[in-house]
């Protein structure tokens, strides 16, 4: 191997020229301390373009630190013995491209007015410098500027077991390129840099043995980063932790086909390593993103998804993304801040859970992929989060966990044709959530597992039209096994039940909302609705028509309820009254009637039950025209008595002077008929009342002052059964009798009466 003469060197840096070590055929060598000469002392000589190196080996150590460099320095194709030293220069351009051995780059508080590019170039050393006193790196650039781009296209960087790159609170004033055919093993750590461009890791293979393969926390990217293919289809792979906590990025952040995997192990070598990093793909809380984050089509994750406290534009996880963390948290957009939408294709597939509680999110929420794995219960953790706009839930699939919005405030909720599995717990839940647009869980919507909308505020309409809800059995937080739970919501714009089937029971119990769309006979076989409140029936929506207003059917309804309760048969009726169906809701209050009676009076005394039925036959008090029917009949029953011989031979009256009289007039003192004059001294009268002496007995007269107390018309109090007389115990007992029960029915009416007056 030759050596390159001084004065070749210097001809070559004077004309401008490229000095080619390998016209030979071998490269040849470069002696260090000639190249510092050129920069050094006869800088003032070298041509404008720069000193310019292409297959030589440069021998010795090139430290350049601290120099001022006025002209480009480029190395094509050459190798190095030692590693490049260039801290605290300021050079013009610094280009080592091509070149197959490059043991290091140790540029802390390098100035550079252009481009560092580092193409084609194989970095590979354990540089230390002060400013880490826990690891190595290959490339040193901390506190650096670079006033044009830094690249590294189609390179490799290997740290040997340390850092490949560490470049803390770099400035670039342009991009930031490490693409194609890039490749690093170990960090490349870029804590608090200033990029004012972008940085592209299109088609890199980034690796870290453990903890981070990229470090960008609290940096500062005034363009977009980008992870996508090249031109060649070379997809990224990042094997380690991405990290970007409390960065900044103005543009966007878009990710597509490419491949994340989390470090198999804690994080290790750092005092400063956060505990909860650990199995993190990418790790980015308080992350600000301009414009959208966009996992694009095809990307694949292994590991969690820290974006907690982030605030961004939008977050989008295109078409066969894939996102892998069984059992943790696969997205966590915990208390983060999106000003547009939050999207999962219907595509993409989700080991883990989506963590979303106290985010924010001023736009749309769109679930539509696939869910299973979750970390604890939720698959979908969305606690007290607020979204402005609707979320869509249309075909979402899930396994394993429940969907929980519970405390949220959300614009609407449409999951038309979601399938739900969670059989041990809420399939989905909205408890003590406000709702400003309507629910639909419709269109085959089905869920394995609770569905619950209790203590919730929907400003909209709940539309259950075609969903299935199935809950296999009790589980903790839903001891009664309830498909569907919606106690003490509130629904104002109306709720359909136009489900296809629920099984085995729903709750809606103290729900209050405007009209009630169901069909009766569609009602599961065990149901609570005590409390529920309402205004008016309607027909579901796309129901064949049929007859709303149907007491017979809401009676049978009203019956099955799980637990006899009065309240829905008088809120029943209550609405049937209101819309001019009285005698419908006088029905509906017969059947509570009954119903009561059933369930209270089962194993009551013979009595009791007999008070029932002679209750029941008035209709318990709804039905007064049939007391009077009663009355009538028993009138007729005691004029057609008193009109037998016998009993009325048994009636005596008394005129007050110890004359006793008989229907057919004066009895004499032997309890026979009176002779002539024996009522007084004058001559004998047939007449059968004593000449005015007592009232004159009259049949109807005095059934109807037997039977009806309200009114008086002397016969009962003038005329009296002898019991001495022939029947005349038994006519005083069956007297005495029609007057109580006279009493009793004429009670009755006026209770009726009384009730129905206090009727609304």
């Amino acid at each position: 191997m030759t050596e390159i003469d001084e004065a070749d060197v210097l001809a070559a840096a004077m004309a401008g020229s490229v000095l080619n070590g390998g016209a030979r055929g071998a490269r040849q060598v470069v002696q260090a301390a000639v190249l510092r000469r050129c920069c050094h002392e006869l800088a003032g000589q070298v041509d404008p373009r720069g000193l310019r190196l292409g297959n030589v080996v440069v021998a010795g150590r090139l430290d350049l630190g601290g120099l001022t460099v006025p002209f480009p320095l480029r190395f094509e194709s050459c190798e190095f013995e030692f590693p490049l030293a260039v801290e605290g220069a300021e050079l013009f351009e610094l280009a080592v491209t091509g070149c197959p051995r490059l043991p290091g780059l140790l540029g802390n508080g390098l100035r550079l007015r252009r481009d560092l590019d580092l193409s084609r170039s194989t970095v590979a050393g354990a540089c230390w410098t002060s400013a880490s006193t826990s690891k190595s790196s290959a490339i040193w650039l901390c506190e650096s500027e670079i006033g044009g781009r830094l690249l590294g296209i189609d390179s490799a960087f290997d740290g040997l077991g340390g850092r490949c790159l560490q470049a803390d609170r770099m400035h670039v004033g342009g991009t930031v390129r490490f693409i194609h055919g890039f490749s690093a093993r170990g960090e490349i750590r870029m804590i608090g840099a200033r990029i004012d461009g972008s940085v592209d890791l299109d088609g890199a293979h980034l690796q870290a043995a453990d903890g981070a393969a990229v470090d960008l926390g609290d940096a500062v990217i005034g363009g977009s980063l980008f992870l996508t293919e090249d031109p060649d289809d070379r997809r990224p792979v990042i094997d380690g932790r991405f990290d970007a906590g409390s960065a900044r990025i103005d543009g966007r952040v878009v990710i597509r086909n490419a491949t994340f995997r989390a470090a198999a192990g804690a994080p290790k070598g750092s005092i400063y390593a956060r505990s909860t990093a650990a199995g993190n793909a990418i790790d980015a809380p308080r992350l600000s993103v301009g414009a959208e984050v966009n996992f694009a089509e095809g990307c694949e994750v292994t590991g969690r998804i820290d974006l907690s406290m982030s605030d961004m534009s939008s977050l989008s996880i295109g078409a066969d993304c894939a996102l892998h963390a069984p059992g943790l948290t696969a997205l966590d957009l915990t208390n983060a801040a999106v000003r547009a939408l939050v999207r999962l294709d219907p595509k993409a597939t989700v080991e883990g859970t989506l963590r979303m509680s106290g985010a924010v999110i001023h736009g749309t929420l769109a679930l539509h992929g696939m869910l299973s794995d979750p970390e604890n219960l939720s698959i979908v953790g969305g606690s007290a989060m607020t979204v402005d706009g609707d979320v869509y839930l249309t075909g979402l699939r899930t396994s394993g966990g429940r969907v929980n919005f519970q405390g949220a405030t959300l614009g609407s909720v449409s999951a038309a044709g979601a399938r739900l599995h969670n059989p041990g717990g809420y399939a989905i839940r909205f408890s003590q959530a406000v709702i400003k647009g309507s629910v639909r869980l419709d269109d085959e919507f089905t869920a394995v597992g609770l569905v619950t909308i209790s203590r919730s505020t929907i400003e909209g309409r709940l539309q259950l039209t075609g969903g299935v809800f199935t809950c296999p059995g009790p589980a903790p937080g839903n001891p009664r096994g309830h498909a569907l739970e919606a106690r003490s919501a509130t629904v104002r714009g109306g709720i359909d039940l136009g489900w296809k089937a629920v099984t085995p029971s729903a709750d809606f119990s103290d729900t209050t909302t405007t009209h009630l769309a169901d069909d009766p006979q569609n009602w599961p076989d065990h149901f609570t609705i005590a409390g529920l409140t309402y205004e008016r029936f309607e027909n579901p929506q796309g129901a064949p028509p049929r007859r709303v207003w149907d007491q017979a059917a809401r009676c049978a309804w009203l019956g099955r309820q799980t637990e006899f309760e009065s309240g829905p048969y008088e809120q029943a009726a209550r609405v049937f009254r209101q819309h001019g169906y009285t005698d419908e809701a006088e029905r509906i209050l017969i059947a509570e009637r009954r119903h009561a009676n059933r369930v209270n009076h089962a194993g009551a005394s013979w009595l009791t039950r007999a008070l029932d039925v002679a209750y029941s036959a008035v209709g318990y008090g709804y039905r007064p025209s049939r007391v009077l029917w009663f009355l009538a009949v028993l009138l007729v029953l005691v004029v057609g008595s008193l009109e037998i011989p016998a009993a009325q031979a048994t009636l005596r009256a008394n005129n007050g002077n110890g004359v006793v009289f008989s229907t057919a007039g004066p009895l004499s003192p032997s309890g026979g008929p009176a002779s002539a004059g024996a009522a007084g001294n004058g001559p004998a009268r047939p007449d059968a009342c004593g000449d005015g002496q007592v009232r004159c007995f009259s049949p109807v007269l005095y059934a109807i002052d037997t039977v009806i107390p309200l009114i008086s018309l002397d016969q009962r109090t003038t005329w009296y059964a002898d019991p001495h007389a022939p029947w005349g115990e038994v006519v005083m007992w069956w007297l005495n009798l029609a007057t109580m029960l006279g009493w009793l029915l004429s009670s009755i009416f006026v209770l009726s009466l009384t009730r129905l007056a206090r009727s609304p």
